[in-house]
């Protein structure tokens, strides 16, 4: 849970204007941060905990990513395919656009939802989606949105457009 210092951060950093990022908060310190700020908020770097086993604190639960979009912030898809799939392979599009939608309908919108990556995250090209092995390979994921019913405009706001309007906003 948040401690009583974790609740003096939370107030500081609210002081200075700094972003939470809950991409690495267990459940507890998550509903902590949600108690002492009303702040937007982001996670720079998660996946949807429904879509994979469903107890992994390490992604998000439904509730976290709908008061994400509530607030106003953005979640950034991780890419790192043992986040993806519960598959013991590289996790397709297919899947890794899931996440994206699945956040999407949490939020009712697609303008809460965005790259996250974490492609210097400390693991190899294997654990990229099928096909995605550098930066250049993201444009799959631009055509995977776009197959799935994604205008030009929410395929650009996932890509950065979406990021950068939230960070124009809130710094």
């Amino acid at each position: 849970p948040l401690t009583e210092a974790g609740a003096e951060l939370v107030a500081a950093l609210d002081e200075l204007g700094i972003i939470h990022d809950v991409s690495h908060l267990a459940d507890e310190a998550a509903d902590g941060l949600l108690e002492k700020t009303d702040r937007p908020l982001v996670a720079s770097h998660s996946n949807s905990r429904r879509l994979m086993d469903g107890k992994d604190q390490r992604h998000l639960t439904d509730e976290l990513a709908g008061e994400i979009g509530r607030r106003a912030g953005v979640i950034g898809l991780n890419l790192c395919t043992r986040f993806l799939t519960m598959q013991d392979r590289r996790a397709t599009i297919e899947e890794t656009v899931a996440h994206v939608e699945h956040f999407a309908e949490i939020m009712g919108h697609r303008r809460g939802v965005g790259l996250g990556s974490d492609m210097d995250g400390g693991f190899g090209a294997d654990q990229l989606p099928a096909g995605i092995s550098e930066p250049g390979d993201l444009a799959l994921l631009s055509g995977g949105l776009a197959a799935a019913g994604w205008n030009e405009e929410e395929v650009s706001g996932f890509a950065s457009g979406n990021w950068l309007s939230f960070l124009r906003k809130n710094l």
